[in-house]
């Protein structure tokens, strides 16, 4: 089951975020100052052996419905169990599905089931297989169940072997992103979850909670001929700390490290013996100081416009993301499909910020930023903020608190006034549905603007035609702009690292997490 701090750090995608699309591009070196790297290989060949890193965790398992709580068993997952689709781009690129349609008013969707395809055990995938999966993920509230929370289960059914039809309680044109949001399938009537055969091209040979597991390829892959599997051994190891990561990357223990920190991109510089990669821009993550505009002193809009004007983003862009990162705009989805560029970037400026203070009668204001280190970037930025809204009039102090405690109590979380946070990213339309209005899963900034949030959040829902969707996203994206209590004050990328001889390794939605499926060995 999610724990509210793996869905809080992720946001519904547990600690992997699961999220948008793209894939890993190597970084070149040069005169735009990106590592220098290990040129790759674009011809595949299959055999030898890929060890590959990942963040671990004590609550490790081989259950599909809890893979996305902890970073390695979602790397695993992805090569195990298929899903229905990926996301790409933020778009969806259908899998085990074949086609997934709404109806006209998007309140009942179709999903054709892929011909041919079959489990390890040589089972053939059946439309009552992704019934019963998708029952599965809800029912044990698994991270991708909060993307289907609009499915209504009971009218759900298999029309033939081939056809799901899955009514819902309410119109969602954007519910093919939820269906292509990591929805694993595994037989139907599967008893022990731990031992869930998949229709993925690698199968389980060695597994043990905090240990490293050992997959080897399926010889009859329903998709090998687009593809992968190209290895004869895939080994996942979990290696909790990223130094360690890279250490044992540049050591030669692995052939590849997920979720690097940051400052490899200089460490590693000229190192022509690794690959070092950042995702595409729609898959950084936000760096954020959420307000909650139900508790005070936020509930006046003057104060929250004044913190927004207070911090000086392209500074904290020099220092926090190291020069590696961009300017945010208060606005989660930058790059993303239906993100709205047109809207006026927010300016630094701390006297106007001053002036609005003292309209509000705040002259002297004194807030309290609780902050972590959790994620790279919050606590740094929470302490490179401290002068920069001194400067505007406000005397800020952190409130510092142990990683492990962070997202423990959710109660803390959705009762204090301002706090740092750092959003992975997800499709657009459901990251708004998931911090915004009145039945926001994680609403950061409160609910008191969810009476003016709410109809726009329903005219986005209702909308299935791209132009319709490219047009409500941003109304609801202007309002949140004017009115809301984020002040998204930069955008930064994650980092991995390759072995010059490793290749393969795709994002496919998420970046520190990624696909493994194509990946092979020089």
């Amino acid at each position: 089951m999610i724990t509210r701090r793996a869905a809080l750090r992720g946001v519904a995608g547990g600690a992997v975020a699961v999220a948008a699309g793209g894939a890993l591009a190597a970084c070149g070196g040069g005169s735009d100052g990106q590592p220098a790297a290990a040129k790759a290989s674009a011809t595949p060949r299959k055999g030898g052996k890929l060890r590959a890193a990942f963040i671990g965790g004590s609550t490790e398992s081989t259950d599909p419905t809890l893979a996305a709580g902890v970073g390695i068993d979602y790397v695993r997952a992805r090569v195990v169990w298929d899903a229905l689709g990926e996301l790409d781009g933020g778009k969806p690129v259908w899998r085990l599905a074949e086609t997934v349609e709404p109806n006209s008013d998007a309140t009942r969707w179709t999903v054709r089931i892929r011909k041919g395809v079959t489990f390890s055990d040589g089972r053939q995938l059946t439309a009552q297989d992704v019934l019963f999966s998708l029952r599965t993920l809800v029912e044990k509230r698994s991270p991708q169940a909060g993307f289907m929370t609009h499915l209504d289960l009971k009218k759900a059914r298999a029309r033939d072997a081939r056809t799901v039809e899955l009514p819902l309680t309410m119109a969602d044109g954007f519910f093919d992103l939820a269906l292509a949001h990591s929805m694993f399938v595994f037989p139907d009537g599967t008893k022990d979850l731990a031992k869930a055969v998949g229709s993925g091209p690698y199968v389980v040979k060695k597994w043990q909670a905090g240990r490293s597991s050992l997959l080897v390829p399926r010889e009859d892959y329903w998709d090998a001929d687009n593809g992968g599997p190209y290895l004869d051994e895939l080994e996942l190891i979990p290696v909790t700390d990223a130094a360690a990561r890279l250490s044992g990357l540049k050591s030669g223990q692995f052939e590849y490290a997920g979720g690097l920190a940051l400052t490899a991109l200089r460490t590693e510089r000229g190192n022509s013996a690794l690959r070092l990669e950042t995702p595409s821009k729609d898959l950084w993550v936000d760096l954020n100081l959420p307000m909650n505009l139900g508790l005070k002193p936020f509930t006046d809009a003057r104060v929250v416009r004044a913190v927004k004007l207070a911090l000086d983003r392209e500074s904290l862009v020099r220092t926090v993301t190291l020069g590696q990162g961009e300017v945010g705009n208060d606005l989660v989805g930058a790059h993303q499909p239906y993100y709205d560029t047109g809207i006026a970037q927010t300016a630094y400026d701390p006297e106007q910020a001053r002036k609005l203070l003292k309209e509000a009668g705040q002259e002297g204001l004194a807030v309290r930023i609780r902050t972590s280190d959790y994620d790279y970037g919050t606590e740094e930025s929470a302490t490179a903020m401290v002068p920069m809204l001194e400067k505007a009039g406000i005397k800020a102090t952190l409130d510092k608190v142990p990683a492990a405690d962070y997202y423990s109590d959710f109660k803390t979380i959705l009762s204090t006034p301002v706090q740092t946070a750092a959003y992975h990213p997800n499709p657009l339309p459901l990251a708004i549905r998931t911090y915004y209005g009145s039945t926001a899963s994680f609403p950061l900034t409160g609910t008191k603007d969810a009476a003016a949030l709410d109809p726009l959040i329903a005219a986005m829902n209702r909308a299935t035609r791209d132009e319709q969707r490219r047009a409500r996203v941003a109304d609801v994206l202007t309002h949140l702009h004017e009115h809301g209590g984020d002040a998204l004050f930069a955008r930064v990328p994650t980092v991995s690292g390759s072995a010059a001889k490793a290749h393969g390794v795709k994002s496919r939605g998420y970046a520190d997490f990624p696909s493994l499926r194509d990946a092979f060995v020089e």
